[in-house]
């Protein structure tokens, strides 16, 4: 880990603009995590190139921003042959659309904060939806820059203080590493006996 760190920070440079172009890559539906695009950006940061935070901030910013874009025209241009598109038709739904439209009408600005908290299907659900309802883009643009900012700020912040207390982390991961790899895997064994028990013992019974 220490040495995949010390590669990424004599790179750092061009960190803002790889993670950028990430964030963008996710808007069209490619199968990237945008938290943790976000997360790994204040990390490095503030491991790297603290004197450059802010700035690597508005490049996290605006990638979740232009991401949410072309999800947006993705599904405004396309309309409902979306759903005859496998990248998408996994996401985007009948059923889901008619839902979130129902979100949108009781809650407004509050389905957007919500769902940019949320995993990458619900997220880009709700921005190529917005697309497929024809949702004014100014609108658009006015509750996910608001979202945006929140969920955005949120991740890089945690990523951020991940990054800051790197040492001491490693440092505990390496004196209790018998013990956390011990956790870890009862806590796998567990869910997955969970998930056996559920999908196929329980249906005995």
């Amino acid at each position: 880990m220490e040495e995949f760190f010390a590669y990424v920070c004599d790179h750092a440079h061009a960190a803002p603009w790889i993670l950028f172009v990430l964030l963008l890559l996710a808007g069209l539906n490619i199968p990237l995590s945008e938290d943790l695009i976000i997360i790994t950006g204040g990390a490095i940061a503030s491991t790297c190139i603290p004197d450059h935070t802010t700035k690597f901030y508005l490049y996290m910013y605006f990638g979740a921003i232009f991401s949410a874009w072309e999800c947006y025209w993705l599904g405004r241009l396309l309309g409902p042959r979306l759903y005859t598109i496998r990248l998408f038709r996994s996401v985007v739904t009948p059923k889901r659309l008619e839902r979130l439209r129902h979100y949108y009408a009781k809650y407004g600005l509050l389905t957007f904060i919500v769902g940019r908290f949320c995993p990458g299907g619900v997220r880009n659900a709700l921005f190529l939806s917005s697309g497929l309802t024809k949702m004014p883009f100014h609108h658009f643009i006015l509750r996910d820059s608001f979202a945006a900012l929140l969920s955005s700020a949120t991740l890089f912040f945690i990523g951020y203080h991940f990054g800051k207390n790197f040492d001491t982390l490693v440092y505990y991961f390496k004196r209790y590493e018998h013990g956390i790899l011990a956790g870890v895997g009862l806590v796998v064994l567990a869910g997955l006996s969970y998930f056996l028990y559920t999908r196929f013992w329980s249906k005995r019974i």
